[in-house]
C-alpha cells in the first residue's frame, strides 16, 4: 500500500519527527511519499491515502489549499474537515455543542474594537503557529494597530482574554489517534504580553501526561466533531489550564512524536488501518 505524506516546499523532508514517522510506516508496510502539496507534477491519484503532514504554508493561500484537498481522492482529514478547521471560528460551533473553550470575541473587518480591561490575546481566524498573534496588557491601545493591520488583509480577529495560569503551566497538548489517546505534550507559554508577535520555535515542549480532566475534554471534542459526520486519522486538543481547549488542530499539527515513546508506532497503525479502508474503496 502506497501513502502520500504532505508537507510543504521548504520542509521537503518534513518536521522532526519525519525520520521515526517514515520508518514506523515502513515497519507496517506502508510505503510513503513525501509530497509537496502544490507540486503539479505529483499524482495524487496513485496512493491509497494521502495524509496531511507539515503543509506550513496554507495560510497564505487558504483558498488554494482548500482546491487542493478537494481534488485529491483519499485524504485524511479530509477536504471537509480542512475547510472547516482552518478558520478558528470552528470554535463557535463547538462552544454551541458544549465545550469548555477559551471566551473568544470575534471582530469581522470594519468593526470596531475596543481594548479589554484585562490582559489580552489579539490573532487571526485564519494562522498557524502564533503567527500573526500577540498577547498585550489590560487597555493597551498598541492592539488596535494590529487589530487595523489584520482587517485591512481581509481577516477576521480573534480576541480572547489571557489566561495567566498558562505562564506556569504552559499548554498541554492531547494526541488522539483513530480515536484513541496516544499522548500528551508541553508548550511553554508562546506569548508573552507586550512582547509582540513571537519567532517561530520561541517556545519549548517536553513530554506531559494529560490529567484525567484533559484526556476527557479532547475525547469529548472529537465525539463532537463525530456527531458533526467527521471521522478523524488524527487530532490534536490544545488545552490550557481550566482545563478550557484553545484550539483543535486537526489539519496540520505537529505530533510531538519524539516526546512520548511508541507514539509513531501507533501512528503508524492508525495510518496503516485507514489506509487499509480508503484501499479497499477505490
Amino acid at each position: 500500500m502506497r501513502v502520500a505524506l504532505a508537507t510543504c516546499s521548504r520542509l521537503p523532508e518534513l518536521d522532526d519527527d519525519g525520520p521515526e514517522l517514515l520508518a514506523a510506516l515502513a515497519a507496517e508496510g506502508l510505503d510513503a511519499d513525501v509530497c509537496v502539496w502544490d507540486d503539479p507534477a505529483v499524482d495524487w491519484d496513485r496512493y491509497d491515502l494521502t495524509v496531511i503532514r507539515t503543509t506550513w504554508d496554507y495560510w497564505d493561500r487558504h483558498d488554494d489549499f482548500l482546491g487542493w484537498a478537494r481534488r485529491v481522492p483519499r485524504l485524511a482529514n479530509d477536504a471537509g474537515v480542512v475547510a472547516w478547521n482552518t478558520d478558528k471560528t470552528y470554535l463557535l460551533r463547538l462552544a454551541e455543542a458544549g465545550v469548555p473553550v477559551v471566551p473568544t470575541t470575534w471582530l469581522a473587518p470594519g468593526e470596531s474594537f475596543t481594548p479589554p480591561r484585562h490582559a489580552f490575546v489579539v490573532k487571526p481566524s485564519v494562522s498557524a503557529g502564533a503567527r500573526d498573534s500577540a498577547a498585550y496588557e489590560a487597555s493597551d491601545e498598541a492592539a488596535t494597530a494590529h487589530v487595523a493591520r489584520l482587517h485591512a488583509t481581509g481577516k477576521t480577529v480573534m480576541v480572547q482574554p489571557y489566561v495567566e495560569a498558562v505562564d506556569e503551566a504552559g499548554e498541554t497538548s492531547v494526541l488522539v489517534f483513530d480515536g484513541q489517546v496516544s499522548h500528551g505534550a508541553r508548550k511553554s507559554a508562546v506569548l508573552s504580553r507586550g512582547a509582540g508577535e513571537p519567532e517561530l520555535g520561541s517556545w519549548s515542549m517536553s513530554a506531559r501526561e494529560p490529567s484525567d480532566e484533559e484526556v476527557a475534554l479532547a475525547l469529548q471534542v472529537v465525539a463532537v466533531v463525530r456527531e458533526w459526520g467527521d471521522e478523524l486519522l488524527y487530532a490534536r486538543a490544545d488545552i490550557l489550564p481550566g482545563p478550557v481547549l484553545v484550539e483543535l488542530e486537526v489539519t496540520e499539527p505537529s505530533l510531538f512524536l519524539q516526546h512520548a515513546p511508541g507514539s509513531a508506532q501507533r501512528y503508524a497503525q492508525a495510518v496503516r488501518a485507514w489506509t487499509e479502508r480508503a484501499s479497499s474503496r477505490r
